[in-house]
């Protein structure tokens, strides 16, 4: 079977870019993907809670994750509502934040800046 293909802005991420400079040439990432935005309408309270926390803790995520953060969030809901969930929803769980670059292993494929958390990235174009 074959390897999936990196997307551009993982391969900027990730430093792939850097390492196979032809594998990526050509290859186009949405300019400006649109934020996680607001949970689902009809997602339970525990689901939205859910989704809140994703969107807090996975800064990265954007609008084209919104169906992959919905299946994270009825997992996590129906976890916190019974610990013993079982074991195929607990693999589906780790699959989805796998996915979503959300295990420990994908935090050194993740590049976030740092700032303290008063601080706002733009107050230096507003003030």
């Amino acid at each position: 079977m074959t390897r999936s293909r990196t997307p551009a802005i993982k391969a900027r991420v990730t430093g792939a870019d850097l390492r196979n400079p032809a594998r990526f040439r050509g290859r186009q990432a949405p300019a400006r993907p649109r934020p996680l935005g607001e949970p689902f309408a009809r997602m339970t309270p525990a689901q939205a809670d859910a989704w809140r926390e994703f969107r807090a803790e996975l800064p990265w995520l954007n609008s084209s994750h919104r169906a992959l953060v919905q299946v994270a969030c009825v997992l996590r809901s129906r976890m916190d509502a019974d610990p013993a969930i079982g074991i195929t929803a607990l693999s589906a769980y780790s699959a989805v934040l796998s996915k979503l670059a959300a295990t420990p292993v994908d935090d050194s494929r993740v590049s976030i800046p740092d700032y303290a958390e008063d601080d706002d990235p733009a107050a230096r174009f507003f003030n």
